[in-house]
């Protein structure tokens, strides 16, 4: 399956979810939508040339980029200070080092760890710590999809 179905799968499958919960805010929706999609992808993250590599290597950066740009620290380098948004900042860039650490020295074998059951429960985890429990279930669905759809389902 290419990565548009997976992310069209992922994105319907977390907005039906959320609707029959009784969301109704359009902006949370599409949020929810967003999130499902590119959750969607991120099993793929083990195959170099995968399309949803590429763009969740382009969402993480202008991430980092836009927290950089307004952290309020002007227009020099900073480290926040660390309130409870100073240690989201630093657990993000944190997540983000590993990430990349991991797929660049790492690389495992596709439909490896990623495909598995403990990964889509480690990542909504990481969601939930980051962003709470809505994009964390929004991520969730998005990820058990790719799964699903893939037909490709381990525990470990």
């Amino acid at each position: 399956m290419n990565w548009k179905s997976h992310a069209l799968i992922g994105a319907i499958l977390a907005f039906v979810l959320f609707y029959l919960l009784g969301s109704r805010d359009m902006l949370e929706l599409i949020i929810i939508i967003f999130f499902g999609a590119i959750s969607a992808l991120v099993p793929d993250l083990d195959h170099d040339t995968s399309k949803g590599k590429k763009i969740l290597d382009l969402v993480f950066i202008s991430i980092v980029f836009f927290v950089l740009y307004f952290s309020q620290c002007g227009k020099s380098f900073c480290i926040p200070s660390l309130g409870a948004i100073g240690q989201l900042i630093i657990f993000f860039f944190a997540f983000l080092g590993v990430y990349f650490l991991f797929f660049r020295f790492f690389k495992p074998k596709h439909r490896g760890i990623t495909h598995t059951l403990v990964s889509c429960f480690v990542f909504s985890v990481l969601i939930y710590l980051i962003a709470g429990w809505i994009m964390a279930l929004a991520s969730l669905t998005g990820y058990l999809s790719h799964l699903l759809a893939d037909q490709h389902i381990k525990v470990i």
